[in-house]
């Protein structure tokens, strides 16, 4: 039985790895040929919109009813859908608050929202909008969102659905505490109706400490992403390639007896997405490959 379980096991793991490498070849040999299907090779390689309308989100935040001035353009994106639509990534903000704890108020500053829109490009009537509350956070919160960066072109989840592509990160202000995450989302319009088709997918992120002074441990995940030639519930499966490394470094000390070193290690890895009929599915994976 045991020589059967070591087989078996041993098996299993010789499958994944071909199906590791069938991904892999087929993201990198694959998408160049067809630029609609890659959505990025990697994350040096993603180019933004430029695109901000001032005179259509001044209609838009007038249909809203919301003061221009509390709108953060710095943090607002945004990119056209088709000829008659526009699509927003709309960060709003409400002045300074305070909340009551046991030993007195805590000032958590201006609270950042974060809401989707598509909008009439040429009257800025709201088509359909949603707030997302996982992207709101107070200005003095350790963990912060960043500007959601909108994808340059549209990408297509089948031959005829198009689909636009973003991701915000959230980072810590912190020196000794390295985190960061990139997650990635995909939305398409249907009717007036927004649909996630792939929400915060984690597309980097990094983990690790640091001393504040040069020496520091961190791990990070890069990923690449296509979409394979094969469809599951009328979508093209999502192909994800992983790469992840670790790096080490110490600083020179002489008050500390230490010599300045470096460590690099790598490791791929690859997943494939498939759409239930909702949305593209996967199991978040915390898990470090190097650090313990």
């Amino acid at each position: 039985m045991f020589l059967y379980a070591c087989g078996k096991n041993e098996k299993i793991q010789n499958e994944a790895e071909n199906q590791n490498q069938e991904l892999l070849s087929q993201t990198e040999t694959d998408a160049p040929l067809n630029k609609r299907k890659l959505v990025f090779k990697n994350l040096d390689d993603i180019q933004y919109s430029e695109e901000l309308n001032l005179p259509l989100l001044s209609k838009v935040a007038s249909n809203l009813k919301i003061k221009y001035s509390n709108i953060k353009i710095d943090e607002t994106s945004s990119i056209n859908y088709d000829d008659k639509t526009a699509f927003f990534v709309l960060t709003t903000v409400e002045r300074s608050k305070k909340i009551a704890k046991s030993d007195g108020y805590e000032n958590l500053g201006n609270y950042f929202q974060r809401k989707y829109l598509f909008v009439d490009r040429e009257n800025g009537n709201v088509i359909a909008e949603e707030f997302d509350d996982n992207l709101g956070y107070y200005h003095n919160e350790a963990i912060r969102f960043s500007k959601s960066r909108i994808l340059k072109d549209l990408v297509y989840v089948n031959e005829n659905t198009p689909a636009i592509g973003f991701y915000t990160e959230a980072s810590a202000s912190s020196r000794i505490v390295l985190y960061s995450e990139q997650k990635f989302t995909l939305l398409t319009l249907t009717g007036n109706e927004i649909k996630k088709v792939l929400y915060q997918y984690p597309i980097r992120l990094a983990n690790g400490d640091s001393n504040g002074s040069g020496t520091y441990q961190i791990e990070t995940l890069e990923t690449g992403m296509s979409f394979g030639n094969h469809k599951t519930n009328g979508f093209f499966d999502l192909i994800v390639t992983k790469n992840f490394s670790y790096e080490e470094a110490v600083e020179d000390s002489s008050e500390y007896e230490m010599e300045e070193n470096k460590e690099l290690k790598t490791k791929k890895e690859s997943e494939k997405l498939l759409f239930n009929g909702k949305e593209y599915v996967f199991h978040r994976d915390d898990r470090h490959r190097f650090l313990e």
